[in-house]
């Protein structure tokens, strides 16, 4: 079953997502300052939107590379005192670093070397490609950490809901050094990309002027210029996955930015949804969300015994047809998402991370009626319940 919903109007004050950061352009790259003056340590995010759906046709692992690669680039002392931490997403790719409020030019060189002059070194993409290969076994050995892509891809038509999930260790070793460079080239360039500083006001009042200057060889020449200046996304064929069969799903299919405390209740440990799993008693087995450009899905999924599997998706049926959050759960939700965020808010890596995010791969999309359906796989693929 599948069912459009709209979110009540909500009993508890909003969820504060924290004070918006000024932004200004240095050679194309869009950045953003966060005063901290408590703060005893400087955070960095540089939000390339550039990731895993961006894939060519037969190439999936091609962004994973990209992300190694780029993350090690750079040379001189900024390379050797800023560790930068990178992870490859559907529609974009995050570096981030922290560092003392001494080094916050350090750091703002690091993350730009980053986007360097969008050139791969080719030695450095074959170092990088068994620690890839190792990453992605991960989901040849345990195919349920693909069941978020698999069931997203069958929930929300938005081109490469599914392009982490798809991709195998075997896919790796087939990609190119080519196909590696023509992505960066296309993607790892300054227009492309947020970079967001938090930290100490006094750390932070030389780093525009470290990056514009840092930056400004990039900007200028013909690497980056001459890429090609849009990708065609295209639906791969559907994922078949034998090995998830039985498993069931609910999802909820919203816009990127609307999870609002009704949602987050809706589908939370306290929720109705849960819930419905434990009166056919069947526990949750995970959940994960799949974000792309501009809608996100959320998925909780259970392996029942055969023989509960009709009594299972009853229930959650009940439950999503309903979509019935008592006031008292709703509010205890709305309260925890302001406390962790606002725990989150004194820290400036997290600081730096919502400011790079807010939006770093599309304009903020208007909220609107929400998707929530049931899934059993058969087949190895999602079939809608109902």
């Amino acid at each position: 079953m599948t069912q459009t919903i709209s979110p009540p109007d909500s009993p508890t004050a909003p969820v504060p997502g924290g004070p918006e950061a000024p932004e200004v352009r240095v050679a194309g790259l869009r950045m953003r300052l966060v005063p901290m003056p408590w703060a005893r340590s400087v955070g960095g995010c540089l939000a390339v939107a550039c990731g895993s759906r961006d894939d060519a046709p037969g190439t999936a692992a091609t962004a994973h590379l990209a992300e190694h690669v780029r993350a090690i680039a750079g040379t001189g002392r900024a390379r050797q005192t800023v560790p930068v931490f990178a992870q490859t997403d559907i529609a974009r790719t995050l570096f981030r670093a922290t560092a003392a409020p001494r080094a916050a030019a350090d750091l703002a060189v690091r993350l730009v070397d980053v986007l360097g002059d969008a050139t791969v070194d080719e030695r450095l993409l074959e170092s990088e490609r068994m620690a890839v290969e190792l990453e992605t076994g991960r989901m040849d050995s345990g195919p349920l950490l693909r069941a978020g892509g698999l069931f997203a891809a069958a929930a929300c038509d938005e081109p490469g809901m599914d392009a982490v999930a798809r991709t195998r260790r075997a896919d790796i070793p087939a990609v190119t050094h080519r196909e590696v460079a023509d992505l960066v080239a296309w993607g790892y360039r300054p227009g492309r990309a947020v970079l967001s500083v938090a930290g100490p006001p006094e750390a932070l009042a030389t780093v525009a002027e470290t990056v514009e200057r840092h930056l400004h060889r990039v900007a200028v020449g013909t690497g980056p210029a001459a890429a090609e200046p849009h990708r065609v996304l295209t639906a791969a064929p559907r994922m078949c996955l034998p090995a998830l069969d039985g498993l069931v799903a609910v999802t909820l299919t919203r816009p990127r930015r609307d999870e609002g405390p009704w949602a987050r209740a809706l589908l939370g440990d306290l929720g109705p949804v849960v819930a419905a799993g434990v009166r056919a008693g069947v526990p949750l087995v995970g959940r994960t969300t799949v974000e792309n450009e501009n809608q996100a899905v959320d998925v909780l999924c259970w392996k029942p015994a055969p023989h509960g599997r009709a009594a299972l998706t009853e229930q959650l049926r009940a439950a999503c047809a309903a979509a019935e959050v008592g006031r008292d759960v709703l509010a205890r939700v709305a309260r925890e998402t302001r406390q962790e965020r606002a725990y989150a808010g004194f820290t400036p890596m997290a600081q730096a991370l919502r400011a790079a995010l807010a939006d770093s791969a599309a304009p903020a999309t208007a909220a609107g009626p929400l998707r929530l359906s049931v899934w059993q796989v058969a087949g190895g693929v999602p079939v809608a319940v109902g």
